[in-house]
């Protein structure tokens, strides 16, 4: 499958709920970063660290569903946006939150997935800028 059909995937097995068929997307060394310009800095690394990332965000919600949006290729980088539609797991409140997110890849996985709120960011870290 080409880069742009795994981030599709990606997507799909979350909404499904099988975490494990999302781990199994990235590479075992693999980072999740949170971007420059998200509100707080955290990186989880490996299966298992992006597993408990999986589950920890999860816990607060008792739906999160994410929609898809353009998927583009900077060089050999993948930017993705998209919105998260969630509902709390304590609350029931409803949200939306748009989110926009940098993939790197080596041997057909996810090597580095990074999360930003600005798109013109995401698109820049992808060039080098």
């Amino acid at each position: 499958m080409d880069d742009a059909e795994l981030i599709r995937q990606l997507a799909q097995r979350w909404n499904a709920g099988d975490l494990d068929g999302v781990v199994e997307l990235y590479t075992e060394d693999a980072m999740i970063v949170s971007g420059p310009d998200w509100p707080e800095q955290v990186t989880w690394e490996g299966h298992s660290g992006i597993k408990a990332s999986l589950i920890d965000f999860g816990a607060v919600w008792e739906s999160a569903q994410v929609e898809m949006g353009p998927v583009e290729r900077h060089g050999d980088k993948i930017v993705g946006q998209g919105t998260w539609r969630t509902r709390g797991a304590t609350s029931g409140a409803e949200g939306t939150m748009p989110f926009v997110i940098l993939f790197s890849f080596r041997d057909g996985k996810i090597a580095l997935h990074e999360w930003f709120t600005d798109y013109d960011a995401a698109v820049a870290a992808a060039r080098g800028s």
